[in-house]
């Protein structure tokens, strides 16, 4: 049951700010260009837990539209430390009243705190050196709960809420599954277990060894790395370190993870990278995004398509691996994303920013009631973070031309340096798409047996063409009536009945007359309109 107290608060909150629309009334407020910015100021003020949330959604294109994920971006994570005595009681609760053998040192003053946790050095009794994470006490409950109220209002008040949410209740529930498994802090020691098996061949990457028996739901215990920052610029030229190079390695080492492996850290900011004996060493694990195979190769194809900027092949794997919120028009769709991309490729891929690319190309899909699947949006998140990161260290290095370089689509064109290699890709892409027509004509066929199948013609400039047909008709009919008017002439003259002149009927006569004067007009029109 949802805590009135919080409740009542939150509700107070949304109102102060100008949101509450979304809870009393549909009714939007005069002033809705800066909801926005008091959707920041709205998370900053209710806490920790909605600063969370703010910073989940700011990374969601495929949830949140740009303008408020603009502002939510500027949410810094500066929450307060939570005071030693709860820290002791966790390590007390969770590894036993004793806890104090295991360490013969521990900072009680944290050099790290956010929302979710803080971090203290200490040393173990075996003299190693550690940092220890500790999950602020009540986060799951408390992040949880603001969660479920959150649901609430948007189950009250849906249609709201789509002005921040795409889809809020679904939207809303997807946050607090992923939530749910970042805050178990076991889950983290499983992913540097599988991250440290999976990239052990990749010899400049590494990270912290972690010690899983003082590691909990609530703790995570790794060794200390004293490395450098990786946007420590002055300090890695003074060791001697080429920044171009450690941006390269940095961008060859996540491709690998996404395009090989399909497990990549989630959250490649500064301060998780560290440098060390000519190491890149990622040190905190807690959210990690993961790959399907059959979206390792749909990014694979992405990146492709990108490359050769082949719009249809880009709008088929959006078709191909998006959730259908609604009706799509294919033709829409194709031109939004035809005109994105000749915005941006205008340029050389040397000035091109992915992410950005990428971003708006999910926009494009939300606007077409598409949406994109929540293991490419944490994808795109990442990508964010790794491209800000790349851009210190080395503005000219650009991670579309080693990710073309790396999924061997540096394919412009498709005569320079051909080679046996190319020549065989080329023939497995041809063959795969050829054994793929029979069942395509199949499904075409199946679809209109029964009923399903519909057929769309789209007709450029159907005002001007149904003006002409308008004539055209109405020209048929006129003919049809001046036709019909000397057969019934015709008839009458040869009746005979009626007034007449030398044995002529005169109404015969007269319906001849205007039959000819018809037929002239009919003829001068036609020859006036030059469609003869």
């Amino acid at each position: 049951m949802l805590k009135s107290k919080r409740f009542r608060q939150i509700v107070r909150a949304f109102s102060k700010y100008g949101f509450g629309h979304f809870i009393h009334t549909t009714l939007r407020s005069e002033k809705t260009k800066r909801d926005p910015e008091n959707l920041k100021h709205l998370f900053e003020e209710l806490g920790p837990t909605f600063m969370k949330l703010g910073q989940i959604l700011s990374t969601r294109p495929d949830l949140v539209p740009p303008e408020y994920r603009m502002e939510l971006t500027k949410l810094q994570d500066n929450a307060s430390p939570f005071p030693w005595e709860s820290v002791e009681k966790i390590l007390a609760e969770d590894l036993g009243p004793s806890y104090s053998a295991y360490f013969s040192h521990f900072e009680k003053i944290p050099i790290a705190c956010a929302s979710v946790a803080q971090v203290h050095e200490a040393l173990l009794s075996t003299g190693e050196a550690v940092i220890v994470k500790v999950r602020r006490p009540d986060i799951e409950e408390t992040f949880l709960e603001d969660l479920d109220i959150l649901i609430y209002i948007a189950q009250k008040m849906p249609n709201s809420f789509k002005d921040v949410l795409l889809d809020p209740v679904d939207a809303l529930r997807e946050i607090k599954e992923t939530s749910i498994l970042e805050l178990d802090f076991a889950n983290e020691l499983a992913y540097m277990e599988r991250f440290q098996e999976e990239n052990q061949s990749i010899a400049c990457i590494s990270l912290p060894k972690v010690f899983p028996a003082y590691c909990s739901s609530r703790l995570v215990v790794q060794e200390k790395i004293d490395g450098i920052k990786i946007n420590n610029m002055p300090a890695l030229k003074e060791e001697g370190y080429d920044l171009e190079d450690i941006g390269k390695k940095l961008v060859l080492s996540f491709l690998y993870q996404v395009l090989e492996t399909g497990f990549f850290h989630g959250d490649p900011h500064p301060g998780n990278l560290l440098i060390r004996d000519g190491k890149i060493y990622y040190i905190d694990f807690g959210i990690m995004g993961s790959l399907s195979t059959v979206a390792k190769g749909s990014t694979n194809e992405i990146v492709k398509s990108l490359a050769v900027k082949d719009v249809n092949a880009l709008v088929n794997l959006m078709l191909r691996i998006g959730i259908y919120k609604g009706p799509i028009d294919r033709n829409q769709l194709y031109e939004d994303v035809e005109t994105l991309l000749n915005s941006y490729f205008l340029s050389s891929f040397r000035n091109i920013q992915v992410s950005r690319l990428l971003m708006d190309v999910f926009d494009a899909a939300r606007k077409n009631n598409l949406r994109v699947p929540r293991e490419y949006t944490m994808l795109l998140k990442s990508l964010v973070i790794l491209e800000g990161v790349v851009s210190e260290l080395s503005p000219d290095l650009n991670i579309i031309e080693l990710a073309r370089h790396y999924t061997k689509g540096d394919i412009e064109n498709p005569l320079k340096d051909l080679q046996l290699e190319t020549l065989l890709l080329g023939g497995h892409h041809f063959v795969r798409d050829l054994a793929l027509i029979p069942s395509s004509v199949q499904t075409i066929l199946d679809n209109f047996i029964s009923g399903r199948g519909k057929v769309k013609i789209n007709i450029t400039n159907l005002d001007e063409k149904w003006v002409e047909f308008n004539k055209m008709v109405n020209r048929m009919v006129f003919a049809l009536l001046v036709s019909a008017l000397i057969v019934a002439s015709a008839l009458i003259v040869r009746s005979g009945q009626g007034p007449s002149i030398n044995g002529i009927s005169i109404v015969g006569l007269f319906g001849f007359g205007l039959a000819g004067l018809l037929s002239l007009w009919l003829m001068f029109s036609i020859l006036k309109s030059g469609n003869i």
